[in-house]
């Protein structure tokens, strides 16, 4: 009769461990992988203001490669605890992380901000956002290297890993060629994050930017994003 009796309580009790008051059960199970001191390692690199954080690591989560990541999006409450909101399977460069010049098949490390966001078509989210047209470029060399530009009679700009997506500002990346901090020529250039080329590609690696699966979840980031939380990116760190 008395485990009869303990059954009932074994069952609340489980129920209580599977949900976090307040906090959806999957960011739970998620927030419990990533330990506080890690969270720490990030957090006392951004800027005190910046309330969310774009994050990519590396994860044999999903595979075993050195390419493979975890894109997570981190949000600072009013508190000032981070906490963990989504995570998204990625993809970096087929070298993995410590990019050092041009075409050296790495992705950069460190704390960035996001120069720009992108899509092909209507804005999405409220974050500063440009048009990628078909003749949307970034030059890998000569006057307006790692600047967007414009290039007549180009057809790829509008390709669709290029359709939803921003750019980090590695390298002094320019928006306006011209303007701003002159990149370091053949440091690297057009540092992205996109979505995959097609579903046949999806988790093939990159040349330095970091891609994820499907463009909803990229959407999602977009809208996610505040130009008020003063974002940032951060990379392997």
């Amino acid at each position: 009769m008395r485990r009869l009796m303990l059954l009932p309580v074994l069952v609340l009790l489980l129920a209580g461990l599977a949900t976090v008051p307040g906090v959806p059960s999957a960011q739970a199970a998620a927030s419990a992988r990533t330990p506080a001191a890690d969270v720490a390692t990030f957090a006392s690199l951004v800027p005190a203001r910046t309330s969310q954080v774009v994050r990519t690591i590396s994860s044999t989560r999903w595979c075993r490669k050195i390419y493979c990541t975890v894109t997570q999006a981190w949000q600072k409450d009013t508190t000032g605890t981070w906490q963990l909101v989504r995570e998204f399977r990625s993809v970096i460069a087929p070298k993995g992380w410590g990019k050092k010049r041009e075409g050296d098949m790495h992705s950069p490390v460190g704390v960035f901000d996001i120069s720009i966001t992108f899509t092909t078509s209507k804005r999405v989210g409220s974050m500063p956002w440009k048009r990628r047209k078909a003749t949307s470029a970034v030059p890998t060399s000569g006057a307006n290297y790692n600047s967007w530009v414009e290039i007549p009679g180009r057809t790829s700009g509008d390709r669709p890993s290029m359709r939803y997506g921003f750019v980090v500002d590695y390298n002094n990346f320019r928006v306006h060629p011209g303007r701003g901090a002159k990149p370091v020529a053949g440091k690297g250039s057009g540092i992205f994050y996109h979505t995959s080329p097609s579903a046949g590609r999806a988790w093939k690696p990159t040349e330095g930017c970091t891609q994820l699966g499907v463009p909803s979840q990229m959407r999602w980031i977009l809208r996610w994003l505040k130009p008020s939380a003063s974002p940032r990116v951060v990379q392997q760190l």
